[in-house]
């Protein structure tokens, strides 16, 4: 009889803690730090390591400034313990509103102050590093640990960023003309571009701005126009590389924004395979 009914209590117990372990299983694990872009993202998975989970806010393939925020990102927020953000984005009304929709008073909210372009390898290691101290303020048991790892992911992208800069002057590169969207300065200049013109959101320019950037073009020599992936019209650009005598192309500021390259040096490799393809395609049709 004793027997008997301690066979039935490990009976029972077995199946407590097996329903416990299903309903750990099954239950939506909650986002501890949302970011307000991929690049952000990217670098809190490298130098956390596992350490907390995080969600992107924004799209990679989206304009930041013009995002809808969707319900679902809404109730991630309000489950979230700190929002990074760059700090272009503190003004954005999509991520204020989702701020407020969230109803979250402990969200912590990390402006991240990185001046230039986060596809720049220098600029990159830069905002890891800001990121690694945010990161640090919030998880002080964690901070060195986050440190040190910041350490390595900086060296690794000013290594990384070295090789492509010399892939970029074996191609010859450096003093290419080229024209390109304004969002596209920064990183275009480090490949060694000699950047003519710039332009903004390609619906914003009236017939007279696309003239006269063709003329300036035209004079200049220009070989691309280079566009925004996440300014997302591409047709201006193509029509004055056609008026030109150009060759349009189009790279991301952010990991993600084409298939496969949820990295950043997987973004930045896709980019200079880009513009290295459309370099060689001028210059066949130029001789």
């Amino acid at each position: 009889m004793r027997r008997s009914l301690r066979d039935t209590l490990v009976v029972v117990l077995v199946v407590i803690v097996a329903a416990f372990i299903v309903h750990a299983h099954s239950a939506p694990t909650s986002v501890d730090i949302m970011a307000g872009s991929s690049l952000i993202s990217n670098i809190i998975q490298d130098i956390t390591d596992g350490k907390v989970e995080t969600s992107t806010l924004i799209p990679p393939g989206v304009c930041p400034a013009l995002y809808d925020v969707k319900p679902g990102d809404i109730e991630a927020l309000a489950n979230s313990t700190a929002l990074f953000i760059h700090d272009y984005q503190e003004n954005f009304t999509n991520i204020n509103g989702a701020i407020e929709a969230a109803k979250n008073p402990d969200l912590i909210i990390m402006a991240i102050n990185v001046t230039g372009n986060w596809m720049v390898p220098q600029v990159q290691a830069e905002a890891v590093d800001k990121i690694a101290q945010a990161l640090g303020e919030i998880d002080p048991e964690n901070a060195a640990y986050y440190a040190g790892n910041a350490t390595e992911r900086e060296q690794a992208i000013l290594a990384h960023g070295e090789d492509v800069r010399n892939t970029l002057q074996d191609a010859g590169v450096d003093g290419v003309k080229v024209i390109c969207a304004d969002m596209q300065e920064g990183f275009v200049e480090w490949a060694g571009f000699d950047v003519v013109a710039t332009y903004g959101q390609p619906e914003n320019l009236s017939p007279a701005d696309v003239a006269q950037l063709v003329n300036e073009a035209k004079q200049a020599g220009v070989a691309l126009v280079i566009d925004n992936l996440q300014s997302s019209a591409t047709a201006t650009g193509a029509t004055m590389a056609q008026d030109i005598g150009a060759v349009q192309v189009t790279i991301s500021n952010f990991p993600g924004g084409f298939d496969n390259t949820e990295t950043w040096e997987k973004a930045i490799d896709k980019n200079v395979n880009l513009l290295l393809g459309a370099l060689n395609e001028w210059r066949q049709q130029h001789g």
